[in-house]
């Protein structure tokens, strides 16, 4: 998409501390310009900030603000699917939940990011589960606040026992997710770049007409809510890309705080519980360490990522400067939503006045 439009992009080899290796995609400045490090969601990509396009992707409006744009990619997803030494066919490749995300995978990021630019510190701007793992990052290695100049979670999941999406019908069956996982020895879900993946298959069926989009938006609004905002001729492009692949055990994990009502650590039940933590409930993540400026932005429609969770998040965080609301978004609508941009402008005047 940026070379379509004739924007220069380079990729990016980061290794974590823990060895996988992921991929970065830079636009670089024109000028000499403030590093901003974007970050997607769940089953997200870098994709998510230039499918829309000039004008109307983050990426892109970035960019002619003069900003240097870094997209990271998690692991496990299509374009960070390598690791030094484990075969992404093993369980040990996809042991892993936001927590991790956070921990190795955000702070290798920024650390390549403020090593190449020679920058002290970055812009961030993380959509959904990004917000978590900046959470577990910031809160467990707090000298990592010092590296954010500014924090912006838009729709941001971490607090989610309010939340009133159908999702929430699942995690009646977690047990039972968990134990089908391991029997089936299948950790990655909705995964692709490889032969034969079915979504490759729907994306193809969608973008031939086979599937019909309506099909798709209807899908997206019983599980986010009805909200009619994305535009039909974008769907093809966003399922090319879209889902990009998570592991199991990050979906385990939102499951363990939906059901506990607290913003804590994985749960391995109560034997490694005390192996791993010294104690049989796995802790919170202690929000109060989390020093870094947060712009917090947010739909009270939104019913993935519902007020009360969001403002038990705030309540959490010692510095909030800013609580931003748009009326009437679904959860996906600050991804691909026609009105998107709009918000993302907003997102960018407020770092240059920063």
């Amino acid at each position: 998409m940026l070379e379509k439009h004739n924007h220069q992009v380079e990729l990016h080899r980061v290794t974590t501390e823990d060895g996988y290796l992921l991929t970065m995609s830079r636009i670089p400045p024109k000028a000499r310009g403030p590093p901003l490090l974007l970050l997607s969601g769940f089953f997200g990509s870098s994709v998510d900030f230039t499918v829309q396009g000039p004008n109307r992707s983050l990426a892109f409006l970035a960019h002619s603000c003069g900003f240097d744009v870094w997209m990271g990619n998690n692991r496990g997803t299509t374009f960070s699917k390598r690791h030094r030494s484990l075969s992404v066919d093993s369980k040990r490749f996809w042991r892993f939940s936001f927590h991790e995300l956070g921990l190795y995978d955000l702070a290798a990021m920024v650390d390549y990011v403020l090593g190449v630019t020679g920058s002290d510190r970055v812009q961030f701007v993380g959509l959904s589960q990004a917000a978590a793992t900046f959470l577990a990052l910031s809160s467990l290695r707090p000298e990592y606040n010092e590296k954010f100049a500014g924090v912006h979670l838009v729709a941001p999941v971490a607090f989610l026992h309010h939340t009133t999406s159908a999702l929430r019908v699942l995690t009646s069956f977690l047990d039972l997710f968990r134990e089908i996982s391991h029997n089936l020895k299948g950790y990655e879900l909705l995964g692709r770049g490889f032969d034969g993946s079915p979504m490759d298959a729907v994306a193809i069926a969608v973008k031939s007409g086979l599937i019909p989009v309506e099909i798709v938006l209807k899908g997206v609004w019983t599980l986010f809510g009805y909200h009619d905002s994305i535009e039909r001729s974008l769907v093809p492009e966003i399922m090319q890309y879209t889902p990009a692949g998570a592991s199991i055990f990050q979906v385990i994990h939102f499951m363990q705080i939906f059901k506990a009502k607290r913003f804590q650590q994985y749960d391995f039940g109560a034997v490694k519980n005390l192996q791993w933590y010294n104690c049989s409930i796995p802790p919170e993540y202690p929000l109060d360490r989390v020093t870094a400026p947060v712009h917090v932005y947010h739909s009270s429609f939104d019913n993935l990522n519902q007020p009360g969770d969001v403002e038990e998040l705030i309540r959490r965080l010692p510095n909030v400067v800013q609580k931003y609301q748009v009326q009437e978004w679904n959860h996906l609508d600050f991804f691909y939503g026609s009105e998107a941009h709009v918000l993302y402008k907003v997102i960018l005047s407020t770092i240059k006045k920063s």
